[in-house]
């Protein structure tokens, strides 16, 4: 899957504010993979997914088995928040689209006065935000009913620790050990 690019959000939200499967265990996890309409099966995005959920499944059988997993930088994005669509005040309807200079941009530097929609009569809409972001899921249309536009996102470069699991016979040698000293 080195060919497909992968980003790791953060969404800083409590569990009763979280609408998703994967915030029902204690470290939820989640992979989105597309863009696909819906209604539409593409060959392509489900060979993707299911290479990505067999890498997840590899990813715990050796964490469990006591693999170690080396620690390194990655980027995270730390969503900050929702952009709607501009409305109309008295119908609540789009009275715009997203820029074409910003469609399909996800994860690319979004710098205030940067274009972000344009109006049905052609008038470009600027980003007034007070800081460069990064947007995301722009222009997806399972978030129309939501009133998203695009999500933005700050980026921070966070070091992982390298990670391993005890396996069982070294947790029961552990435990020998603890009550010999006792």
């Amino acid at each position: 899957m080195s060919d497909i690019p992968l980003r790791y959000i953060h969404f800083d939200v409590s569990n009763k504010e979280s609408y998703s499967l994967d915030s029902v265990g204690k470290h939820g996890f989640a992979m989105e993979i597309g863009p696909q309409s819906h209604g539409v099966v593409r060959s392509n995005i489900y060979t993707v997914m299911k290479a990505g959920v067999q890498h997840m499944l590899d990813w715990v059988h050796s964490f469990n088995s006591g693999c170690i997993f080396e620690g390194g930088f990655v980027d995270v994005f730390t969503m900050v928040k929702h952009v709607d669509y501009p409305r109309d005040n008295e119908t609540h309807n789009i009275t715009a689209a997203i820029h074409p200079q910003l469609q399909d941009q996800d994860f690319c530097l979004l710098c205030p006065e940067d274009p972000l929609f344009q109006t049905f009569s052609g008038e470009t809409l600027r980003y007034k935000g007070n800081e460069p972001l990064y947007p995301f899921f722009i222009n997806e249309c399972a978030y129309y009913e939501k009133g998203i536009a695009l999500s933005l996102a700050r980026k921070k470069r966070v070091m992982v620790p390298a990670a391993r699991v005890q396996t069982d016979e070294e947790q029961q040698v552990n435990e020998q050990r603890s009550e010999e000293d006792d």
